[in-house]
């Protein structure tokens, strides 16, 4: 009996040690290279600019910003050509819906309202996310009080 929980628990400790994956390798693409962020705002607003900052800084890497419409912007996210969205997005938005999404970073004012701000990432990247959830310990911190 105790040999089968032993057995188990080597099982899920063993594939702990290969979660969280970046099916598409974002992390090891933009480790030491080049972050590529959409802006969706300019000037890019000053909590999403220090946000980028700091997930390029703590993967060593160079930011490489691209302004186009919404819609070719979250179609390179989608399709691996970015890496992150930036740019004022509440985390209600109908964009989470196709991606994945940081902690929040603070709020942004949408009307009457003030939603929580995102940033945005490929979905199933978990290690990237993971990663970048890391950098921003700083600003999601601040967010909560």
């Amino acid at each position: 009996m105790y040999r089968h929980l032993i057995a188990v628990a080597l099982l899920v400790v063993l594939a702990a040690c290969q979660l969280p994956k970046d099916p598409e390798n974002t992390t090891d693409i933009v480790e030491g290279a080049v972050l590529k962020v959409g802006a969706l705002q300019d000037p890019m607003p000053d909590q999403d600019l220090q946000a980028v900052t700091l997930i390029a800084a703590a993967l060593d890497a160079q930011i490489e910003w691209h302004r186009e419409n919404p819609h070719q912007l979250l179609d390179a996210l989608e399709g691996g050509d970015l890496h992150l969205l930036a740019g004022g997005i509440p985390k209600d938005s109908p964009l989470t819906e196709h991606t994945g999404m940081t902690n929040p970073i603070g709020y942004v004012t949408v009307g009457a309202d003030r939603p929580e701000r995102v940033l945005l990432l490929r979905r199933g990247e978990n290690r990237f996310l993971m990663r970048s959830n890391m950098a921003l310990r700083p600003l999601t911190r601040e967010a909560q009080e």
